[in-house]
């Protein structure tokens, strides 16, 4: 998951505090030494507790299939072993207005997409069948709620014929681009330790 670090207007240098919180990575903001939890971007302890940090839209993929679809993205070339983490133990996870929603990656890629409503978003998890990639877009373009799809490999709105790529949400007839929604993968496990209320979906 990735977070936006900077709060009321102020930028915050983290690091990793080095410890697990319900099996998940922490972090201390240099400033008050606070703890935060990585999955919710929170402060779990210290001065900061209760704040909480915005999420932003990522996602979970392979380098050879992002490289695909972002061919200029640069990386840091470091000597390292493979993580071992593949799509197919992962859930998809959006989230609005704190509501989240989680959808195993295997059942939404046989799928291609899963429309549904979190907090009242119209949204839309798809992914891209012929790669690991996924993304969740808003389903509201130009102040209406479509119901968009997956067809022939691009997200299509069967009202108006047009279609966008599904791994960037950039149109592919001179539309606007879809707007994306705070997401990130998760372990199923993680996301119902984190996420107790939130809801884990069951395509089968």
């Amino acid at each position: 998951m990735v977070h936006r670090r900077e709060l009321n207007g102020q930028e915050i240098v983290f690091g990793n505090q080095g410890d697990l919180w319900l099996n998940a990575m922490t972090l201390f903001d240099h400033e008050t030494g606070s703890i935060w939890t990585q999955p919710t971007g929170e402060a779990i302890l210290g001065e900061r507790t209760g704040e909480t940090l915005e999420l932003l839209p990522s996602t979970l993929s392979t380098w050879a299939d992002w490289k695909a679809t972002h061919p200029d993205t640069l990386a840091l070339d470091v000597m390292t072993v493979g993580s071992g983490v593949r799509l197919g133990r992962l859930v998809a996870v959006a989230s609005v207005d704190g509501e989240t929603v989680a959808v195993p990656f295997p059942d939404l890629q046989d799928a291609g997409a899963y429309p549904t409503t979190i907090a009242g978003e119209p949204v839309l998890f798809v992914a891209d069948q012929d790669v690991d990639q996924w993304a969740v877009y808003s389903r509201v373009i130009d102040g209406e709620e479509r119901a968009l799809e997956l067809r022939d490999g691009m997200v299509f709105d069967p009202a108006t014929g047009h279609r966008w790529d599904p791994a960037l949400g950039s149109s592919v007839d001179g539309q606007a681009p879809l707007d994306r929604i705070p997401s990130f993968s998760s372990f199923a496990k993680d996301f119902e330790n984190h996420f107790p209320e939130g809801e884990l979906v069951d395509l089968g």
